[in-house]
């Protein structure tokens, strides 16, 4: 589909079967004498729909979230090569960058990308990948993607964004020159909690072909019902993503006026670091909200809420929220709920 079309329009049909009402399930090991990880019509479709929502030359469907990370960078570096990580990323990159690349030999070099100078000591030595999330998962950190990505360029660098956070409703890094944009597409693309899976994007065709490849030699491959789970979802993702800011920006606001909440970070609220460059980046500012609750009532309210679950994920339809007991933080993905129904919920788990 044309570029010319807008976002809506073509997540609703880019990538779909011109002859069925919705694209079928291909459940085969083997289609056209090939096996299933190189390619499959069900997730082939899902492949074209985000590449024309990225705006990129290739996308390639994976397993996970976690399986996009790796494949991903791992296709960028070989022997010798160094790599400059955001200091806060999802858990399991953040021990895949600290841990598993050291212990097979690569340099990794973790900093506050917020920090200017941090970035540009950090590049003053050769460096193969740059990798952030322009709204990191979990604390919220805000980075300047434009600016990341013209300093990564200038030292010779490509650039990996995990834009989970915002999904391509919201931002578009490769309108700012990343290289390459992934997803763990469990979340908003997928938006029901229902389908594990990844999705990368690449600037450059001939670098997913090589992305290809190494699914090929690694395999994290993603299922054909799960790829058609996320074809249904991604029809729906600028409704829902509209709904998720509309519900979050309320939830924020009422927690950043509640005495019981130390903190309150949420990208549209401007006492928020960064909020300024969300607000010229971004055409919203997400649905995640983080906040800090008053030392020894944290346990106290993740027993008392009721609507908002206590649960791993986000971008699902319910309000989902996780805490971190020692920092005394909660991270919480606000749902698609009536709005006066999640802060109520909030409301009596705070109460004294």
């Amino acid at each position: 589909m044309s570029e010319e079309q807008g976002f809506i329009t073509r997540s609703i049909h880019a990538g779909e079967a011109e002859n069925t009402s919705a694209t079928p399930i291909y459940q085969a090991a083997t289609v056209d004498g090939a096996y299933l990880r190189g390619s499959n019509p069900t997730f082939t479709a899902f492949e074209e729909k985000m590449c024309t929502l990225e705006g990129g030359g290739r996308s390639i469907a994976t397993a996970c979230g976690m399986a996009s990370v790796t494949q991903a960078v791992m296709t960028l570096i070989s022997a010798g090569s160094r790599i400059v990580c955001h200091q806060t990323t999802y858990s399991w990159t953040r021990r895949f960058m600290a841990e598993e690349l050291p212990r097979l030999g690569f340099d990794v070099k973790i900093i506050d990308m917020r920090v200017p100078s941090q970035l540009d000591a950090a590049l003053e030595k050769p460096a193969d990948v740059v990798y952030f999330e322009p709204l990191a998962n979990p604390t919220l950190d805000i980075i300047d993607t434009p600016t990341v990505i013209r300093k990564a360029h200038a030292a010779g660098a490509k650039v990996v964004i995990d834009n989970t956070f915002l999904s391509p409703h919201l931002f578009r890094p490769m309108d700012h020159g990343a290289d390459v944009v992934l997803h763990s597409a469990t979340k908003y693309l997928c938006g029901h909690g229902d389908a594990l899976a990844g999705i990368i994007t690449t600037r450059d065709p001939d670098l997913g072909e090589e992305i290809v490849r190494t699914r090929n030699t690694y395999g994290g491959i993603l299922s054909p019902l799960n790829a058609f789970l996320l074809l249904r979802g991604i029809k729906t993702l600028s409704i829902r993503m509209d709904r998720h800011v509309e519900n979050a920006g309320a939830v924020a606001d009422f927690l950043e006026s509640h005495p019981r909440i130390r903190r309150t970070y949420y990208p549209g609220l401007p006492s928020t670091p960064g909020h300024e460059i969300a607000r010229s980046q971004w055409t919203g500012y997400g649905g995640m909200v983080s906040f800090e609750i008053a030392e020894g009532t944290i346990d106290r309210f993740l027993d008392r809420v009721r609507l908002c679950r206590p649960w791993v994920s986000l971008g699902d339809v319910g309000s989902l929220v996780t805490g971190d007991r020692e920092g005394q933080r909660v991270r919480m993905s606000v749902g698609l709920e009536d709005t006066d129904d999640i802060i109520r919920d909030l409301e009596q788990a705070l109460e004294s």
